[in-house]
């Protein structure tokens, strides 16, 4: 059989190919499963836009090309069939679509055979109930408009699936978040200079995109409680990453008057050199996917990591072993959380050590690379 006449494979980006940030996580599936089919099928990849293509899909035996496939208006869904055709497709893998659609019927008419959703989306849902909930459940697992299978990219969002998107609890796997092991080496002193200013003092680091529903305005409330009210004078806040509220959290910080206790270099490659230089994680979001990769990364660097009592957001932080829960939206709550471990060195020590270990044993990218090869497996086999 000749390469143009194998089944492929498409797999389907939302964003641009030079977006970066958590992507990197799902970029590397895609390159898993060209590895895995690479005897049977041809993998190929669809951008909504092209700029800088990433390294590793680069080096990789996929095909990428640039497509909008939101099946949004009918004459989208023809394309998209068009696409489908064109390459012979026969397994369909969408990041962040729902679980069912008459897209999906008109696809499986064009000659796919299996579709797959990847849900790796934040927040709480709320759960559905009585006619609703059957309503819901019809709909979502109607024979030709569903999808194959689900995956989750934490349990959090696997249970989301079932709970509150209704889906087939036999048609969802969880492939959890994992991170790559790096190493702790010193940075640069040229380059934390930059970032800190000079300050060695115990940096507590947040490490998101600048927008305020990662909760970044909540945090700097913290920090100037700590500072004003507890008295830490010893302590830096650290915001690793750009974003739309970059500037309005600067103001805020002037606001707050803790501007001398706050760093904003924006954006920061190679943040995991910056990490081991912190004393804590401080994930103030009011939604996530469970826990983020960042949060993974703070316990990989050995450090306690703070977060809210947000099923959303603590799935990964055992309270008072690898961190700290405290109440969502309770700025004396959290700041507490904090000040306990800014007083306490030696928990700080055992709990960044015990995050560290948890790390090594349950999310390693070997890990969720492990748990995607099985539920592809069982599902396109």
């Amino acid at each position: 059989m000749s390469k143009q006449q194998q089944p492929g494979i498409l797999c389907v980006a939302n964003w641009k190919s030079d977006v970066g940030y958590a992507w990197w996580l799902m970029e590397s599936y895609w390159v898993k499963i060209s590895e895995m089919f690479s005897d049977s099928h041809i993998t190929f990849l669809a951008y909504p836009e092209i700029n800088a293509i990433p390294q590793h899909i680069e080096e990789s035996e996929i095909r990428y090309f640039q497509h909008t496939f939101r099946p949004e208006t009918f004459s989208d869904i023809r394309h998209n069939i068009a696409i489908i055709k064109k390459y012979n497709i026969r397994v369909l893998y969408l990041s962040d679509y729902g679980v069912s659609s008459l897209a999906y019927a008109m696809y499986r008419a064009a000659g796919v055979d299996k579709i797959i959703v990847h849900d790796h989306t934040p927040g709480l849902r709320t759960k559905a109930s009585g006619l609703k909930k059957h309503l819901k459940t019809v709909k979502a697992n109607f024979p030709l408009l569903r999808a194959d299978a689900a995956f989750g990219a934490t349990s959090f969002v696997t249970r989301r699936l079932t709970e509150t998107a209704c889906f087939s609890e036999k048609r969802c796997f969880t492939v959890q978040n994992g991170i790559l092991p790096f190493d702790c080496a010193p940075a640069t002193d040229g380059r934390l200079n930059r970032l800190f200013s000079g300050n060695t003092n115990k940096i507590i680091v947040t490490a998101a995109r600048a927008n305020k529903y990662k909760g970044i305005d909540f945090a700097l409330e913290v920090i100037a409680k700590l500072v004003h009210e507890h008295q830490f004078s010893d302590i830096g806040y650290l915001l690793c990453g750009d974003g739309p509220d970059l500037d309005s959290f600067r103001q805020l910080a002037r606001e707050l008057d803790i501007t001398q206790y706050c760093y904003f270099p924006g954006r920061v490659d190679k943040a995991s050199e910056i990490l081991c230089h912190c004393y804590l994680g401080f994930q103030p979001a009011k939604g996530e996917v469970g826990y983020s990769l960042s949060i993974l990364e703070y316990m990989y660097a050995g450090l306690p990591v703070i977060v809210p009592d947000n099923p959303s957001v603590c799935e990964a932080t055992d309270d008072g072993k690898t961190g700290a829960i405290y109440s969502q939206d309770n700025v004396e709550s959290a700041a507490q959380a904090i000040a306990d471990y800014l007083s306490k060195p030696d928990r700080q020590e055992q709990h960044g050590k015990a995050a560290r270990e948890q790390i090594q044993q349950h999310y390693t990218l070997a890990a969720t690379h492990d748990a995607l090869r099985k539920a592809m497996e069982q599902v396109v086999r």
